[in-house]
């Protein structure tokens, strides 16, 4: 556009040099242009031939370039204009469903329901506690003992690309927590979540961890949720001691055989209910128009990159910092690795797309880490609020 621009300025100023050349000649040989005597018609018509002719066909080219100018930037408008009345309803249905989320939880003695942005906090303090477990469960440092072989080259592979200073134990734990909180631990959860990891985990290590993860009652089960933070209490031997005791008699859950008492007082014969219920039905559909808004802004061929971050400045400004917090795990874990870590399986080229450095859509979290995942060191490049 800047060079037709340019190139209609030129023809124009061309035009008026070959005019104002034309006419100083004409004067100095003694010619006039405005004759009123007939005998100097075809001569007044021989200059107006060549004004048409040549002259004009300058300023004509000029003009034709400026309507084609003027046609484009049209044209453009009419597509910022279709963008934005998309743009804008993506944004009114992410607001709607932070609006109908709702969590009834047992918290303090009795059941409260929260709603809107305070169940992306509760999720998150979730998220966080099972992170944890998975933590205090996973004492080894040798990512071999957890990962396949194959998926442990893979997130390697993440890791050199994004930072080599990227932990993958981490990284695969808060994989693992995530697949939790989203999908909960009863049959059907527990069921997709070993459909996800069964090639990428050591079965060993997770069918005992989501075993251990599954001993965790809600908090309404006042004497089992006892006997859970009891559990969390022993040494570190002691604690993987009653697990395995818990798991070997998995299969008579009424008759378990050990030498611990806490064996018998999780009374697993009995039906309970699992702490983790799973958050898909909240968050699946969530994250899944956050990704396409973004990915909608970022494929948009009529907007300046300037122009998309400040849309997508706008759109981030709507997002909490707990939201921020989950699409940080959400990111990292395999579910939503294609927001940066992977290109979307919908791009030919298999480029990822960067979104969250790109439009800095974690600015906001507070500190150099989030209950110790360092969370700077999966996203180095984002510019962070706190840095200023």
């Amino acid at each position: 556009m800047r060079f037709l621009q340019l190139s209609a300025i030129v023809l124009l100023v061309c035009g008026t040099v070959v005019l104002a050349c034309f006419v100083g000649k004409a004067t100095i040989d003694g010619y006039t242009i405005f004759s009123f005597n007939p005998t100097d018609y075809p001569t007044t018509g021989q200059f107006g031939d060549f004004v048409g002719g040549v002259v004009g066909t300058f300023f004509a080219l000029s003009g034709t370039l400026l309507i084609y100018m003027n046609f484009k930037e049209q044209t453009r408008e009419n597509k910022r204009s279709a963008f934005e009345s998309s743009f804008f309803e993506m944004l009114k249905l992410y607001r709607e469903n932070v609006s109908e989320f709702r969590y009834k939880k047992f918290m303090g003695g009795e059941y409260d329901m929260y709603e809107n942005r305070q169940v992306a906090r509760l999720i998150f303090e979730e998220f966080i506690e099972c992170y944890r477990e998975i933590r205090k469960y996973s004492n080894s440092k040798n990512e071999l003992d957890y990962l396949h072989p194959v998926y442990a080259k893979k997130l390697r592979s993440i890791a050199v690309k994004q930072n080599p200073e990227i932990d993958i134990i981490e990284m695969a734990s808060i994989d693992l927590a995530f697949l939790i909180v989203f999908f909960g631990l009863g049959e059907e959860g527990e069921a997709i979540i070993k459909a996800n990891i069964i090639n990428k985990f050591s079965k060993d290590y997770y069918y005992k961890l989501i075993y251990f993860i599954k001993l965790k009652p809600k908090r309404s089960n006042a004497s089992r949720f006892e006997s859970w933070e009891r559990l969390n209490q022993l040494t570190y031997e002691n604690f993987h001691k009653v697990i395995e005791d818990l798991y070997q008699a998995r299969k008579q859950p009424s008759q378990p055989k050990s030498s611990f008492p806490l064996v018998q007082d999780f009374d697993m014969g009995k039906a309970y209910n699992k702490y983790y219920g799973g958050h898909q039905f909240r968050l699946g559909h969530y994250f899944r128009h956050l990704y396409q808004s973004y990915t909608y802004l970022n494929d948009h061929p009529d907007l300046s990159e300037k122009e998309k971050y400040s849309y997508g400045k706008l759109y981030r400004a709507q997002l909490s910092t707990y939201e921020q917090a989950l699409l940080l795990v959400n990111s990292i874990s395999s579910l939503g690795m294609k927001w940066e870590f992977q290109a979307d399986a919908s791009d030919l080229a298999g480029v990822s797309s960067n979104l969250i450095t790109k439009y800095n859509l974690i600015k906001n979290l507070p500190g150099g880490h989030l209950s110790g995942i360092r969370y700077k060191t999966y996203y180095p490049d984002v510019s962070y609020e706190n840095e200023f």
